[in-house]
C-alpha cells in the first residue's frame, strides 16, 4: 500500500523551552496513535491468559496426584482391616461363652433365666477396636502429689478440721434444706408402674415357687414360658404365666352367663347345647327395659316468663325490626348484598331522575308505572301466598274454640232453665253447642231443666251469650191494648227474666262427654242416674239447690187469671 509523506516520516519532537505548537489541520489524525496503543494492551492480554493457562494445568495435575495417593492409603487400611478380621474368625469357638436365655414378662421387660430382671445399660460396653476404647482423662503433672481440696462436707466435720466453728452456717446447708422443704410433684404413671413391677415380681415368685414345687430338679436347666414354646412373628416371647394361675383365672368365667340362663332348658347347670336353647322364647319382639330416675332430688322447676304487655311486645319488635335493617345496610356496605334498586314514584320523579326525566319524559313515566303495577302485584302475591286454605281456616278456628290458655284443665259450666223451651230454642242450644266445638248434655225434666257444656274459654263466652242474652224466654206473643193487662205483661216479663241462670262455672281435670246431646228424663231420679253413669251426679245435685232458692214463686192470683 502506498503510503502518505506525512505518515511515512516521523514528527519532530518540540525543544524542551519551546512552547507546545498549535496542530494543524494537516497532522496526523489522533485515531492512529490510539490503534497502536489497543495492539500493545492486546499483546499484554494474550501473554497473561497464557500463564493463566499454565497456571491452572499445574493445579490440575498436583490434584490429580492428591486423589491418587488417598486412594492407595484407603486401599492399604481397608486390607489391613480384612486381616485382622480373617485372624479372629479363625480362632476357636469353644473358649466363648454361651449366651443365657432371656425372656419378656407380661410388662415387656427383659428377665433372665433365674428370673430377675435385666436393667439396660447395667454391663459395660466391650469395645474391641482401638478408637473406640475410652481413654482415662490426662493428668496434670502439677497437681500430683499436691493435697485434695477438702470439700464442704470435711469442712464441717470439727474432728478433721481444725478451723471448724460450728456457730457459722454452713454454705449451701440451707439451700438443701430447701430442696428437701420445696412442693416435688410426682410424674404421671409413677405409682401405677411401680405396682406393675411390683405384681410382676410376684408373679415371677409364684411361678418359680411352683415350678419347683412340679419339677424341683429341672428348675434352672428349663426356663418358664406361658402356653407353648412358640414365639410371636414379632420376635418377642409369651408372658410369663405358671399353670395353677391360669387355672385360677378360667374358674372366674362362668359356664353360662346369666343373660344366657333363662334361654336354656337346664338353665346356668345344663350349659351351652344345640338342642338346649328354648327357640319358643326368641321373638321378634325387642325388651325395652322401663327407665329409672336416679337416686335424687328433681332440679327445680324454671321461672315462669312473666307475660308482656301489649306496649312491650311492641317495642320489642321495634327493636327486632331495627336490628334486622342494621345488619342488612352492613351487609350491603360490605358489599355482600346488593343494594335494592330506588323506588321511584310519580311524585318523586324528577327528584330522583333528573337527566333522565328531562330528555325523555313519557317513556321514564311509562317504566315508572310499570314498576308500580309490579310492585302491586308482588303485594298481592304474598298475601296470597300467606292466605289459608278453606280447611286451614275451620281448623284454626276450632284450635281457637279448643284451645285453653290457662293451661288448667277443662272449663265446665251449669245452666239451669226453668222452664222447658219450645223446639226453636231447643235447636239453638244444640246447634250452637256443636258448632263451637262444645261437649255436655242437656236434661229435660219435669222439675227443671239442666244444661252441661265443656270447652274452650273462648266457645263458653260465645255460648253463654247465647242463653243469657240472644235466645228471648220471655216471648209470649204480642200484648192487648188495655192498660192494665199492659201492666201485668210487664210484670211477667220481669218474672221470666231469670228463667236461665248459671249454676256453676270452674273447671275440671278432663271432659267428661265426648259430644253434645240432647236426652229428657222421667224422674229427678232417672236424670241423676244418667249423669251418674259419667261420674258427675252432683251436678244435678247442684243445679236443684240453686232452683229451690233462686226460683221466684209466681202468686196464686196471677195463676187464677
Amino acid at each position: 500500500p502506498h503510503l502518505s509523506t506525512s505518515a511515512a516520516m516521523p514528527e519532530p519532537e518540540p525543544a524542551a523551552d519551546e512552547p507546545p505548537r498549535k496542530r494543524s489541520r494537516w497532522d496526523s489524525t489522533p485515531g492512529e496513535g490510539g490503534a497502536v496503543a489497543n495492539g500493545a494492551a492486546a499483546a499484554a492480554m494474550s501473554q497473561g491468559l497464557a500463564a493463566a493457562k499454565l497456571a491452572a494445568q499445574e493445579a490440575l495435575s498436583k490434584a490429580q496426584a492428591d486423589v491418587q495417593t488417598q486412594a492407595l492409603r484407603a486401599a492399604q487400611m481397608q486390607h489391613a482391616v480384612q486381616v485382622g478380621l480373617s485372624s479372629l474368625a479363625a480362632k476357636p469357638d469353644a473358649a466363648a461363652p454361651k449366651p443365657s436365655l432371656v425372656t419378656l414378662d407380661a410388662s415387656g421387660r427383659l428377665i433372665d433365666e433365674r428370673g430377675k430382671e435385666i436393667k439396660a445399660g447395667g454391663a459395660g460396653s466391650n469395645a474391641t477396636l482401638r478408637i473406640n476404647q475410652t481413654t482415662s482423662a490426662p493428668k496434670n503433672p502439677l497437681l500430683e502429689g499436691s493435697a485434695a481440696v477438702p470439700d464442704i462436707a470435711s469442712k464441717a466435720d470439727g474432728s478433721r478440721n481444725p478451723y471448724f466453728d460450728p456457730r457459722m452456717a454452713v454454705p449451701g446447708a440451707g439451700r438443701d434444706a430447701r430442696k428437701k422443704r420445696a412442693l416435688n410433684f410426682v410424674a404421671e404413671g409413677t405409682f401405677s408402674r411401680k405396682a406393675d413391677e411390683m405384681r410382676a415380681k410376684v408373679a415371677v415368685e409364684q411361678m418359680l415357687r411352683d415350678s419347683r414345687t412340679k419339677q424341683p430338679g429341672r428348675l434352672a436347666a428349663q426356663p418358664l414360658l406361658l402356653q407353648s414354646e412358640a414365639r410371636p412373628s414379632d420376635g418377642l416371647a409369651a408372658p410369663v404365666m405358671s399353670a395353677a394361675t391360669l387355672k385360677l383365672e378360667l374358674q372366674k368365667v362362668p359356664a353360662v352367663e346369666w343373660w344366657d340362663a333363662a334361654l336354656l332348658r337346664g338353665g346356668a347347670a345344663g350349659g351351652y347345647a344345640e338342642d338346649g336353647v328354648l327357640l319358643e322364647h326368641i321373638t321378634h319382639y325387642v325388651e325395652h327395659p322401663v327407665p329409672v330416675d336416679p337416686p335424687a332430688e328433681p332440679p327445680p322447676p324454671p321461672p315462669m316468663p312473666l307475660p308482656l304487655t301489649k306496649k312491650e311486645r311492641k317495642k320489642l319488635r321495634t327493636q327486632r325490626r331495627l336490628a334486622a335493617e342494621k345488619e342488612k345496610q352492613d351487609q350491603i356496605r360490605c358489599g355482600l348484598m346488593a343494594p335494592p334498586p330506588p323506588k321511584i314514584k310519580i311524585s318523586n320523579l324528577m327528584q330522583a331522575m333528573k337527566n333522565e326525566a328531562v330528555a325523555d319524559p313519557s317513556a321514564l313515566e311509562a317504566k315508572v308505572r310499570a314498576e308500580m303495577a309490579q310492585r302491586v302485584k308482588n303485594h298481592e302475591e304474598r298475601n296470597l301466598a300467606r292466605k289459608l286454605t278453606p280447611a286451614q281456616r275451620r281448623e284454626k278456628k276450632r284450635r281457637k274454640m279448643l284451645n285453653d290458655p290457662s293451661g288448667g284443665g277443662t272449663p265446665v259450666t251449669l245452666y239451669r232453665i226453668h222452664t222447658v223451651p219450645n223446639k226453636q230454642k231447643l235447636y239453638k242450644i244444640d246447634i250452637n253447642a256443636q258448632q263451637n266445638h262444645l261437649t255436655g248434655l242437656m236434661l229435660l225434666a219435669d222439675e227443671c231443666n239442666l244444661v252441661v257444656v265443656e270447652g274452650g274459654p273462648k266457645a263458653q263466652r260465645r255460648y253463654r251469650k247465647l242463653l243469657l242474652h240472644r235466645i228471648d224466654w220471655t216471648d209470649f206473643g204480642a200484648a192487648d191494648d188495655d192498660d192494665d193487662e199492659d201492666d201485668e205483661e210487664e210484670a211477667r216479663r220481669r218474672a221470666q227474666s231469670e228463667v236461665c241462670q248459671v249454676v256453676w262455672e270452674g273447671l275440671v281435670v278432663k271432659p267428661q262427654f265426648k259430644n253434645f246431646r240432647v236426652e229428657a228424663a222421667r224422674s229427678s231420679e232417672g236424670a241423676r242416674k244418667m249423669l251418674a253413669e259419667r261420674g258427675c251426679a252432683h251436678y244435678w245435685d247442684m243445679a236443684r239447690t240453686n232452683g229451690a232458692e233462686g226460683v221466684p214463686e209466681e202468686d196464686e192470683d196471677e195463676d187464677e187469671d
